[in-house]
């Protein structure tokens, strides 16, 4: 029986850890935090409130599923999303998600997800090694040093080491010491994000079906996303940038005062008042995005999921590559019986294209939602009717495509940019 040691056990290497042991390997999962099945505090970040809201999407939906795990199961740990709404001048234009195929996205209880796919790896026999910390990893000797809260390190060998241990992977740093021309390259966004989180969301007119924008009005001063969260609250991410006025460092309440009240005008008094004192409480996070020259050393390591290719969350897909990254490392075992030194390769060849699509759509999002005027929303219409006049030579609209589908992102960039092309002719003409 072949082992496998995976080195973080959030949703990436939760699902890894699934496929891996339904095939017969023996998995060895290493976490830091401790069991979500007896204690969700540490999933829960209550003082910062780092975590943005999570939207899986059809390709995240059908990567779980193929793992064995009930689609009822999966949808109670969400809320369909049936529409979006982006806020322009204090009003919300409404947009309706239509389904392609027999699925909706959902916005995600990231806390529930967890908890469900620990509950099916340990129905598949996986072990976990939680509060451990990776301490090396030995790439040609396939072995990982881990300490425990009582000090002790152990080291842990397999027939294979799977990095799913985010942004700041220890396996990936252990591959730019230990691997020849290896290139990583780590860049912040221009902007950082706070979290603010108002009681009672469906008394402050937001629906559990609908994903919320901010900002289209800003001239590209800020974006943000607002989502309800399982306890009956909504979570509102602010986008902005570090220095200025108003930025993430303004104390200025008067400052911070009139950029609520200008943006979130919509919103009784007190809810303002409550997200200015938030806002001057709360540290601000940085967004990161990791670009590395390879996915996999030998047929000896992987990386997958942040640990490849984090990204800032402007295009909602950092979770639902990360998933797609654990099945399409399965099927390409499967297909390859087994054999990692074909695996591995193939791997990286596959996903490094996607990644760096995924990545570059990302960061142009952000200028969509943080810089536009009424024009996006006419040319939104303007795509949907000439696909559906001319679906054989007009692009389809790349926003449904990334919903509800699970087309490749260098495919969805490729529609992205005839959409631009054909939107010009169609302006001029």
């Amino acid at each position: 029986m072949k082992k496998a040691i995976i080195v973080g056990g959030g949703l990436a290497g939760g699902l890894t850890a699934i496929y891996l042991a339904k095939r017969g390997y023996e998995v060895h999962v290493v976490e830091k935090r401790g069991d979500p099945l007896q204690d969700l505090s540490s999933y829960v970040d209550v003082v910062s409130s780092r975590a943005i809201g999570v939207s899986m999407t059809v390709r995240g939906i059908k990567s779980v599923l193929a793992a064995g795990i009930p689609r009822a199961e999966l949808e109670a740990c969400g809320e369909p999303i049936v529409a979006m709404a982006f806020s322009v001048g204090g009003q919300h234009r409404m947009r309706p998600l239509k389904p392609l195929e027999d699925f909706r996205p959902l916005s995600l209880n990231r806390a529930a997800f967890q908890k469900l796919l620990n509950k099916y790896a340990n129905l598949a026999g996986v072990r976990y090694y939680f509060e451990h910390k990776c301490l090396d990893v030995d790439l040609d000797g396939k072995s990982v040093l881990i300490q425990g809260r009582d000090g002790q390190p152990q080291r842990l060998q397999g027939d294979m080491i799977v990095g799913a241990d985010g942004a700041h992977s220890a396996v990936r740093q252990a591959m730019q010491s230990g691997l020849r021309r290896f290139e990583f390259q780590q860049t912040f966004f221009r902007h950082g994000y706070k979290t603010l989180v108002l009681p009672d969301a469906q008394a402050l007119g937001y629906r559990k079906d609908t994903l919320y924008f901010f900002g289209m009005d800003s001239g590209g001063l800020f974006a943000g996303r607002a989502a309800t969260i399982p306890d009956g609250s909504v979570s509102i991410a602010v986008c902005l940038p570090y220095s200025g006025s108003p930025s993430l460092t303004t104390t200025d309440e008067p400052t911070m005062r009139a950029f609520f009240d200008r943006y979130f005008g919509g919103l009784p008094q007190d809810a303002r008042d409550e997200m200015l004192r938030q806002f001057l409480a709360k540290p601000s996070n940085d967004l990161i995005n990791v670009r590395s020259s390879t996915f996999h050393y030998k047929g000896n390591v992987l990386l997958l999921g942040d640990a490849a290719h984090a990204t800032a969350p402007f295009l909602g897909q950092g979770m639902n590559m990360a998933l797609e990254d654990a099945r399409t490392f399965i099927e390409l075992l499967d297909r390859h019986q087994g054999d990692q030194d074909k695996a591995f390769p193939e791997f990286t060849q596959l996903r490094k294209v996607q990644a760096d699509a995924m990545q570059d759509m990302a960061r142009a999002n952000y200028d969509v939602l943080s810089c536009s005027n009424p024009v996006f929303f006419m040319r939104a219409r303007y795509t949907r009717y000439m696909h559906s006049k001319f679906p054989g030579l007009y692009p389809p609209d790349m926003a449904e495509k990334l919903y509800f589908t699970s087309e490749p992102y260098d495919r969805l960039q490729q529609i992205q940019r005839k959409q631009n092309v054909w939107y010009k002719i169609g302006r001029v003409n």
